[in-house]
């Protein structure tokens, strides 16, 4: 019979079985991880089909739940919570507690006065909403600088999406995304593995 310790601290399992638990913050950040991959994958999607206000609020709310994954699976002490939807504070302390430490180059115009959570959502008179061309090369490239930043890519969405048999699946994911060969480099996956 296996155990699972929810307070945070390792699992246990039959030795008979063979199969590897994972630890309660482990498991927090797959959910978190594919709670950001969803949104990701509908920004991406909304943007390719030029519904450009959804992809920009989708985006923003990708990259801030996959920062709020990296930072549980890094900082016992992080609150999701506590951290409301400040961005720029969570890349710093992700610059503080993460190690070794890695490139991050989330463009500012993903959280920048918040607008791509707000002005997206609500107009506001003499406010605009900017999506550059570059819009899904960055975020690709956000996102996966983000995932790299946790070795524990166990069960996650991202990696059943990256395997899939089924195309179009797949292509929601790969098509157009320069990112998709180091994403499966990290996660151990052959192209064409299936």
């Amino acid at each position: 019979m296996s155990t699972h310790d929810l307070s945070g601290g390792a699992s246990t399992d039959d030795q008979d079985s063979g199969v590897p638990l994972i630890t309660e913050t482990q498991r927090e950040y797959v959910i978190w991880q594919n709670r950001a991959f969803r949104f990701y994958l509908a920004a991406r999607v909304l943007y390719k089909a030029r519904i450009y206000g959804p992809a920009a609020l989708c985006a923003n709310q990708a990259i801030e739940l996959l920062l709020k994954a990296t930072l549980i699976y890094h900082d016992r002490s992080f609150k999701p919570d506590a951290a409301n939807h400040r961005v720029a504070g969570m890349l710093r302390t992700i610059g503080n507690k993460v190690k070794p430490k890695r490139a991050i180059s989330v463009p500012r115009y993903f959280y920048a006065d918040r607008r791509y959570q707000s002005v997206s959502r609500y107009p506001q008179h003499g406010l605009g909403l900017m999506v550059p061309g570059s819009f899904l090369p960055d975020l690709d490239r956000s996102f996966r600088e983000l995932v790299v930043l946790v070795p524990f890519q166990h069960n996650t969405e991202l990696r059943r999406h990256l395997t899939s048999s089924d195309r179009t699946v797949r292509l929601q994911l790969t098509s157009r995304n320069a990112e998709t060969a180091a994403l499966r480099r990290f996660l151990g996956i052959r192209p064409g593995a299936r």
